[in-house]
């Protein structure tokens, strides 16, 4: 739905007094929480008499709190040295890094007002609590001779248990933020600050012939849908990216704006989408219309096109591809290479070692057969994804998809009608690893097939578990719900308590899936767990409820049916299958894994049954 926006929400940015969350790229590194714990932020100054009282009780503080709550102090004293604000700290012992806000931006992010203010924040950017660190003062001047509060240390303990201290939060009492030096930024301009946002984030998709339903390649362009891209941007609907910033790690491949880029279009579009001096704008960059890693060692295809209707609902399609190949290999890349990029919105590919996909080939009139949350076959191995934007690139050195001799390749296009009758012939260019595999990256995932949604229910839960039967290294994440899906996150707990967070989507769209690939791999040692919640709207106010009325939904394929998994891409830690006598088997040890917890939840059904007739 689009949504009517004013101008000025272009600037939230600094209307955070009123807000409760935080993007992580406004911060510091030094101001965004650990995994799994909070940030205490002390907004102090050094001319304030309360914040300087204050010092021993922040120093107690300190050396108070667990392990997963970490503090910083951030001075407002825009205009001290860093020799002043150091020696600051060492006198008044404070124990604890701290830096000094010489823009006022942090407090504005933060939307603190007073010195000194408290602030924390859970690992997913969410002020969890904003005000005094406790009642020693009641005022300006006036201590209070029975203090009794800990507002500060409640709320983190609240914080680290998930939970949020109760609003509105105590007042801080002290002295007002001082007035920062009056910033006046030059214009921003096309050439100089708007055209290289296009060129990084935009111009994959938005070119002559592409995916985008228009181009941006010149300023003219850009100029007439100044306010659109302004808005779709400060909206964070394009680009496409849906994973959250603060919570997980960093990503490669993340072409999602930082608010100091969306800052830049509005701030553009409010002054009238200037186009600046020409000069300034920087190379056009080239994009490759043949295979951009080179060329493939196999290429697969459909035997034909595939006609696509001018309207109609979106259709999902798979097309099962015979490799022929003599003899095992291991794919290192997977370039997708959309036939009609009009009409095609992603796809997805298999390994099919069973045959099955043939057979539902042979039985469906037309090429290829219907399909939708996936094969809808028992397949050997993921293999690789394309979406608009998603650039192909090589897995590590020694890591491989296994691809055994005389398998099938089924390749799930999606498509999208666009109003008139198309054609698509979409193929797929396999990269052989060159050199020795050490490690088979294999997808394991945690789901729930017992999943009940009511009908009506606007916010159901589902949880998912799945325990890690050996020592993994972790690469990727991919989330997967159906049309009702709400939001997802998925976090990695620790035989000792820790938990590393993966990936979370607060705003689930079934046409934007992505893989979230690492910029570091992950250790994961044995008998953790990979921990999924999502929350479902089955009511009939959700506009992407495929029933209506709301039916009650369970597990299955159909587009009426949900799914709730989350994927993990993986390998052995410590697999080195170049040794002799060592065998890639990680893929039977997580289905022996799985059938043993089959087992033991049909034994408790089995048991529960009994005991229910019994009682009767």
């Amino acid at each position: 739905m689009q949504r009517i926006r004013n101008r000025f929400l272009a600037f939230a940015y600094l209307g955070c007094l009123l807000s409760t969350s935080v993007h992580a790229k406004d911060l510091p590194a030094l101001l965004t929480a650990p995994a799994g714990g909070v940030k205490v932020v002390i907004v102090y100054s050094s001319e304030c008499p309360i914040s300087n009282e204050y010092s021993p009780t922040l120093k107690a503080l300190a050396g108070s709190l667990p392990k997963q709550a970490e503090i910083v102090g951030v001075s407002v004293n825009y205009d001290q040295t860093d020799a002043e604000l150091k020696q600051h700290a060492k006198e008044h012992e404070l124990a604890f890094p701290v830096i000094c806000d010489r823009t006022g931006s942090i407090i504005k992010t933060l939307g603190v007002t007073i010195t000194p203010e408290a602030v924390v924040l859970d690992d997913a950017g969410k002020v969890r609590y904003r005000g005094r660190i406790d009642d020693q003062f009641a005022d300006r001047g006036k201590r209070n001779n029975h203090p009794e509060s800990r507002d500060l240390a409640n709320a983190v303990t609240l914080a680290l248990a998930g939970k949020t201290a109760v609003e509105p939060w105590p007042k801080a009492v002290g002295c007002p933020i001082p007035a920062f030096p009056a910033q006046v930024a030059a214009p921003k301009t096309y050439a100089r600050d708007v055209l290289p946002i296009i060129q990084k984030n935009c111009l994959e998709c938005h070119r002559k012939g592409q995916v985008g339903p228009f181009a941006l390649e010149t300023y003219e362009q850009a100029r007439k849908r100044a306010d659109d891209l302004a808005n779709v941007a400060s909206d964070r609907r394009m680009p496409p990216w849906k994973a959250i910033h603060g919570f997980g790690p960093n990503y490669q491949y993340d072409k999602s704006l930082s608010d100091d880029e969306i800052k830049t279009l509005s701030s553009w579009a409010e002054a009238g989408a200037p186009e600046g001096n020409p000069a300034e704008a920087p190379a056009t960059p080239t994009f490759r219309e043949d295979w951009t890693l080179g060329t493939p060692d196999l290429v697969l295809e459909p035997a034909s096109e595939f006609d696509i209707p001018a309207s109609g609902g979106d259709i999902y399609r798979c097309f099962v591809l015979p490799t022929n190949l003599p003899k095992d290999v291991y794919v290192r890349a997977c370039e997708v290479k959309a036939g009609n990029r009009r009409v095609v919105h992603h796809v997805l590919s298999y390994v099919d070692m069973s045959g099955q996909g043939r057979k539902k080939d042979a039985a469906d009139a037309e090429q290829g057969y219907e399909c939708f949350g996936g094969p809808g076959v028992p397949v050997h191995s993921g293999l690789f994804g394309w979406a608009p934007g998603n650039e192909a690139h090589f897995l590590p050195d020694g890591v491989g998809v296994s691809l055994p001799k005389g398998g099938d390749v089924i390749m799930q296009v999606h498509y999208h009608p666009d109003g008139k009758p198309e054609k698509d012939r979409t193929r797929l260019g396999l990269y052989f690893a060159k050199m020795p595999v050490k490690q088979s990256l294999h997808n394991a995932f945690a789901l729930n097939q017992r999943m009940v949604i009511p009908a009506g229910d606007s916010h159901r839960e589902i949880k998912a578990r799945w325990k890690v039967p050996v020592d993994v290294t972790v690469l990727s994440a991919t989330p997967h719900m159906h049309q009702i899906g709400r939001d997802m996150a998925m976090t990695f707990h620790l035989p000792d308590g820790k938990a590393i967070p993966l990936v979370k989507i607060d705003d689930w769209d079934f046409n934007w899936q992505l893989t979230y690939w690492f910029e570091k791999q992950i250790n994961i040692p044995k008998d953790s767990t990979l921990d999924i919640i999502a929350h479902y709207d089955n009511s009939a106010k959700n506009p992407r409820n495929p029933n209506n009325p709301p039916q009650e939904m369970h597990w299955g394929e159909a587009t009426t049916d949900e799914m709730c998994i989350g994927f993990v891409a993986l390998v052995k830690t410590g697999q080195d299958l170049t040794r002799p006598g060592e065998v890639d088997d990680l893929g039977k040890i997580m289905r022996k894994a799985w059938e043993d917890e089959m087992k033991k939840y049909e034994e408790q059904a089995k048991r529960r049954a009994a005991e229910e007739k019994k009682a009767k």
